[in-house]
Formats: structure tokens, sequence, C-alpha cells
């Protein structure tokens, strides 16, 4: 697949990357999840939240400054990270702190059904709302336990990659990140999230993954190729 670009040649302060012609070139280990962040905000703005439509601007003059929390710019996960959304910009939208820590965990499509709940009153506006939550928890688990997909088939290669590049001098102790991955994998049998690598097969986002794989001798991960991201930081 394409991660999805600005139109135009754009070059990061930093040094950490640029876009050129279409391509994104990444010269920085370690910075990809930082690039897609920056880069959803120079596609999408910082003006106006997603879900509810509302300028940021607008927002904070309303509540004014004791309420600045729900008026802050974040950047949702369409595909909840939960369910292995992947960091890249074709799958974050910026969004005001409320509507995205409302959204949770749900989709888009659930998180709109949700809202139109929102406007029942009374009784029936609550039981519906609580029978809604129970019939998107029980999609949740079979979505954990693979019984539906959570990311697009069209977005994962069904290349068998043999090798890739990682760069290991970004290696550090097992974390908290991996410890969760492992408590997901030994419930529901199987990775929790894809890895991501570009075009020349260095691995951009997914290093836990790969270690789970490795120890629990899986030979089959799921796996996105950014078609039109080449890493150039390799060293001589």
């Amino acid at each position: 697949m394409k991660v999805l670009l600005p139109m135009y040649n754009y070059k990061f302060e930093d040094g950490s990357a640029e876009v050129k012609d279409g391509i994104l070139y990444v010269y920085r280990p370690g910075a990809f999840k930082d690039i897609m962040y920056k880069l959803t905000y120079e596609i999408y703005g910082k003006k106006e939240c997603y879900f509810c439509h509302k300028k940021f601007v607008e927002m904070a003059e309303e509540a004014g400054e004791d309420c600045l929390y729900v008026t802050q710019t974040t950047l949702d996960h369409l595909i909840p990270q939960e369910f292995g959304g992947p960091t890249i910009t074709n799958n974050m939208r910026p969004s005001c702190s409320h509507c995205n820590n409302s959204k949770g965990n749900f989709y888009p499509d659930e998180f709109e059904e949700y809202l139109e709940l929102s406007f029942t009153e009374g009784k029936d506006g609550r039981k519906a709302r609580h029978d809604f939550k129970q019939k998107i928890r029980d999609v949740q688990e079979r979505r954990r336990y693979g019984e539906i997909e959570s990311i697009p088939k069209e977005w994962y290669t069904d290349e068998m990659l043999k090798n890739i590049y990682v760069n290991f001098w970004l290696m550090e102790p097992l974390g908290y990140m991996y410890h969760k991955q492992e408590k997901f994998l030994k419930k529901y049998k199987r990775l929790p999230k894809p890895i991501i690598v570009s075009s020349n097969r260095f691995l951009l986002d997914g290093f836990n993954t790969i270690l789970l794989a490795k120890y629990n001798h899986i030979s089959r991960i799921d796996t996105i190729i950014l078609e039109n991201v080449i890493y150039c930081g390799f060293p001589d």
C-alpha cells in the first residue's frame, strides 16, 4: 500500500525525513511515528475536528482558558491501536480531545452510531446506549480473536518476506508494551498488530511484534509494506 503524503515536496526541519516527488525518505531510525504525526497535521491541518467538525479556534473561544483540555488538538487512530490500527497518515485524523476520548476503541461508523443514540433522552436512551455498548463489546472480542477483520486486507502484503532490516541499536530491555502484547498473544493465540516496513525492507514499526514471533516460533507475521517510503539511514 501507499502511505498518504502531501501533494508537494516537504522537508522536516530536524532532518529526520522529507517528501520529494511523491516519495517519503526517512533518514533517522526510530523517528517513523513522529514523522507520521507531523505529516498527518500537514495533510489535514489543525483547524477542525474530524468528528464533530467544530473549529478548534471557535471551541477555544467558547470554552475559555479553564477548558483548554477539551479544545486540545489530538490525533485519533480511525482503526484503534488496540486492534492493530497502524500509526500512519491513512489511519489518523485531527480530533478534539473530547471526541478522541469519547470515541475510545470505537471504529468511526460505530462512534457515529453511538453519537446518534446520545440524542435519545430518558430511560429509552440509556437502554439503547447500554445495549449498543454491549453489542460492540462482543464485536471487539471477536476482533481480538481474529474472527472479524480489524484492518483492511488490501493493506497487507501477500509477499512472504525472508529478510527485514532492523536497527539493533534501538533495542531496549523488554518493557511494558512487549509484556502487554505477550499477554494478548497468550489469550488470543495471535499477534496483536502488524509490522510496517519500507519499500526497501527496513522495519519502521513493530519491533515488539517481531520479538514475539521469534520467541514463540511464529513464522507468519501480518506485514504492511509502504511502497512509497524509502529508508535512507543505513550505516555506510
